[in-house]
């Protein structure tokens, strides 16, 4: 392949000034909010022909209003049609280049495409510069329409916005460069104007105002990007993104079936139940081996409500993201468990542990504990604010007080609730890599199967895999773990006849 742009190195000395400017710059990945939380692009990577319009929706239930309905339709245009799955993939490689760049404080974007292939982990190819040139040319003409369903976080509220997600793309190509250079040599005279060539500019993306201001506004959060890559699947990627932000505070989430599947993930509404779990399933299997999900059975995942209506539990694993609370913690600390245990955020905690007498906190504690157990009125309302307020103003304490005569048992109760924490964690741990290792063993199993199947066989599967998830045959990292899967649930289903013979031995089965 001829190569088209500069490679990465050269990126980076052609913008030294700038780089060398944000090295202090948190290297961090990042993701839009509001891209995340509804589907903005297909599950495949093929649409079917005359499809221009994607709608999603969903009932957002506030606690001092009415519930609102929030709706994104996506519009693409007839010449390069609705976003796909990798479109989507791009998306997050130009926020990350974003981040690269200048920290979003710059809506125009100087890029290479290699640069964007290699940030991405696709093949250094002619089939992935082509891939990338589509995508940006499909986020410059598609429209996304937000009613009630974008978030402005200047605003604090949720308003309707309509626009392009890329305002325009400059793609220079190395080949037309280097031929309109010669040209313009020829007509200049001097040996030296001859042997000097110009720089190789840049190619740019500029974003729209809207998504820029959102990006400014700090509505964005950490993305685990070399997980987010890890991931094998479209649905996988999808849901990934959406329970990321989710999981913001909270370990346990509680869907409706059809309203995640459906309208944050982008499965078809024509599906049953039945078939919505196993579509989402290998998506589920995939998070849940990489640690990102709490392993499930089928019976705590789902719960029946009525007849077509389920809903959905999801809790968060080992390697799901930390709440704020937890990313500010760092030596274990008895009063700041205590306060935490209380209701005080792990900032202010920590800010009060920091700032006053242990004794204090101690009494204070205890005096609490004491309100509490008494339902006084003084801590109805809103009783970690009490807390922070007694100790920071050194309230005296009531008349009626009685002292209690254990003074070390609430730190002995919070050294005792953080070790089985502890202890809990590790088992965790330790078995999200039992299963990972047995995964290794079952997956190196099933390719030795595979290599052993007829070649009729092999082509039966890999149809059976292309029909389900039309758009992925283009991408064989994506077939191959449907393929082995598919081989899986054969292999258990076999079952040894007079007239169907095994087609491998017992040492030949995957367990």
């Amino acid at each position: 392949m001829k190569e088209r742009e500069l490679p990465l190195e050269h990126v980076k000395s052609a913008g030294t000034a700038r780089d060398d400017a944000s090295t202090s710059v948190d290297p961090g990945w990042k993701d839009e909010l509001n891209l995340a939380e509804f589907p903005i692009a297909a599950l495949t990577d093929r649409i079917p022909d005359g499809q221009t319009t994607l709608v999603f929706e969903d009932r957002l239930e506030l606690r001092d209003s009415p519930p609102i309905i929030r709706r994104l339709t996506i519009m693409g245009t007839h010449k390069h049609g609705l976003p796909t799955s990798l479109d989507d993939e791009v998306l997050v490689g130009l926020i990350q280049l974003t981040k690269r760049r200048s920290n979003f404080t710059d809506a125009r974007v100087p890029f290479s495409r290699y640069e964007l292939i290699e940030l991405l982990g696709w093949p250094q190819s002619g089939q992935s510069y082509r891939r990338i040139e589509e995508a940006l040319h499909r986020w410059v003409g598609v429209v996304l329409m937000y009613e009630n369903a974008w978030w402005d976080n200047n605003a604090k509220s949720w308003v309707d916005e309509q626009f392009h997600v890329l305002d325009n793309v400059t793609l220079y190509d190395r080949e037309r460069w280097r031929r309109s250079t010669a040209r313009s040599a020829k007509t200049t005279k001097g040996a030296a104007s001859k042997t000097e060539k110009p720089p190789l500019p840049l190619s740019s993306f500029r974003w729209n105002e809207v998504i820029f201001q959102s990006f400014q506004s700090g509505n964005l959060k950490q993305l685990d990007l070399e997980l987010y890559l890890k991931l094998r699947l479209p649905t996988t990627k999808r849901m990934y993104r959406f329970l990321d932000k989710r999981f913001y505070r909270r370990i346990r989430l509680d869907f409706d079936l059809r309203t995640l599947a459906c309208e944050h993930i982008g499965l078809s509404r024509s599906y049953a139940p039945t078939e919505l779990k196993r579509r989402l399933k290998p998506a589920l299997d995939e998070l849940e081996q990489l640690g990102f999900l709490e392993v499930l059975s089928p019976e705590e995942r789902y719960s029946y409500v009525k007849r077509g209506t389920w809903r959905i539990i999801l809790i968060r694993g080992r390697r799901g993201p930390a709440e704020p609370d937890e990313e500010l913690a760092t030596e274990p600390d008895v009063l700041v468990d205590a306060l935490r245990s209380r209701g005080v955020a792990a900032k202010i905690a920590h800010e009060l542990v920091a700032g006053h007498p242990p004794t204090r906190i101690q009494t204070k504690l205890e005096v609490f504990d004491w309100l509490i157990r008494n339902e006084d009125k003084r801590v109805g309302k809103n009783p970690a604010g009490y807390l922070v307020a007694s100790i920071r103003a050194d309230y005296q304490e009531p008349g009626d007080y009685r002292a209690s005569t254990d003074a070390a048992a609430t730190a002995q109760t919070a050294k005792a609730d953080r070790a089985a924490a502890e202890a809990k964690a590790a088992d965790d741990k330790a078995a999200v890599e039992a299963v990972a290792r047995g995964d290794k063993e079952r997956e190196a199993k099933l390719r030795a199967a595979w290599e052993k199947l007829p070649t009729d066989q092999r082509d039966a599967i890999l149809a059976t895999v292309k029909a389900d998830n039309p758009g992925l045959g283009r991408w064989k990292n994506m077939l191959e773990p449907l393929c082995l899967a598919v081989l899986e649930a054969r292999l258990r289903d076999l079952k040894p006849s007079a007239s169907q013979p095994l087609l491998f031995t017992e040492t030949d089965s995957v367990a």
